[in-house]
């Protein structure tokens, strides 16, 4: 009998150990992807990756969770600007759950960065059959309807948004965005200005309607929005690089000057403010520098027409 009880104790022991490591793998499979995804959200793009690559190697999630790991390792990839390898993980995704909207709709975006537009008009529609209310899809589509240039069909998208969300401020920068590439400008500025005062703190709203105002020779009214953006978001060199341009076109070429310095110290290598300091710098007499940021320039980007042009014109003899 106590052999008997041995045994049994025995067996149910070497039990215990294993099924212990059967159950903790999917346990610690999740933690990676939690963790993976708390690490893209810090930005931290390829140790996200690593993260969500460990946790499709353990190879004991279900369908469901490995298609979401590789739904969010493949909006990793596609930020890290490599659309193929996103596409990939968006189709693994997809084979695993065929219905899965979100994947469906980042697929879309992906192949729209490749500019392969009929897949990616294929997954929105699929995307909108699977969940017709959601503004998600039309959102995206409108995104990559206007990276391929199709602008009119993608302020269409937009108007749907906007039809069912009229407050999405998302979906009134892009509309008034793409309303100014079209030379819309009193729709733009209509769009652009709903978005301020929607929300009246960032930053990118008032760029957006300052260069939409500069566009139609608003010049004050552009520094005044730029000068807001410049508050709203002080490190932001795209800002000082903006307000540099406005400052250009009402002629303070010093004033365009400064915050094109700036611009270029929290930015070095800003090829685009470099250039236009020293366009600022010609305006201003000041040749010295017109030529050091050309010079620049064209170190940074040897077939720089512009830069060339500065080069050029400085060296030519003044006229008698």
């Amino acid at each position: 009998m106590i052999g008997l009880l041995v045994r049994v104790v025995v067996v149910l022991v070497l039990a215990a150990v294993v099924v212990r490591p059967a159950a903790a793998a999917p346990v610690e499979a999740a933690k990676e992807f939690e963790a993976g995804v708390a690490a893209a959200r810090a930005g931290n793009l390829p140790q996200a990756v690593d993260l969500f690559t460990k946790a499709i190697n353990a190879g004991t999630l279900n369908d469901t969770d490995l298609s979401r790991v590789h739904n969010n390792r493949g909006a990793t990839y596609r930020r890290m600007g490599d659309p193929k390898a996103a596409i990939k993980d968006f189709t693994r995704a997809i084979k695993l759950r065929p219905k899965y909207f979100r994947a469906h709709v980042n697929r879309g975006a992906a192949y729209g960065d490749l500019g392969e537009v009929k897949n990616a008009e294929e997954d929105y529609a699929e995307a909108i059959k699977l969940k017709p209310q959601d503004m998600t899809t039309f959102m995206e589509r409108a995104k990559t309807r206007a990276q391929n240039g199709r602008l009119d069909t993608a302020i269409l998208d937009l108007n749907e948004v906007l039809r069912v969300q009229p407050r999405n401020r998302e979906a009134l920068v892009l509309r008034g965005k793409y309303y100014r590439s079209q030379g819309v400008y009193k729709r733009a500025l209509a769009d652009l200005s709903a978005a301020v005062e929607l929300k009246g703190t960032e930053a990118e709203y008032y760029v957006e309607r300052g260069l939409t105002l500069a566009y139609v020779e608003d010049y004050p009214a552009a520094l005044s929005d730029m000068n807001m953006a410049a508050s709203l978001g002080a490190n932001n060199p795209e800002h000082y690089y903006h307000r540099g341009l406005v400052h250009g076109a009402l002629g303070n070429h010093v004033s365009a000057i400064e915050d094109y310095s700036r611009a270029v110290a929290l930015k070095p290598g800003y090829v685009e403010a470099l250039y236009a300091r020293s366009l600022a710098a010609l305006g201003a007499g000041d040749a010295k520098m017109a030529r050091a940021d050309a010079v620049k320039v064209l170190e940074l980007n040897p077939a720089h027409a512009g830069a060339t042009r500065v080069i050029k014109t400085l060296d030519e003899p003044p006229p008698r």
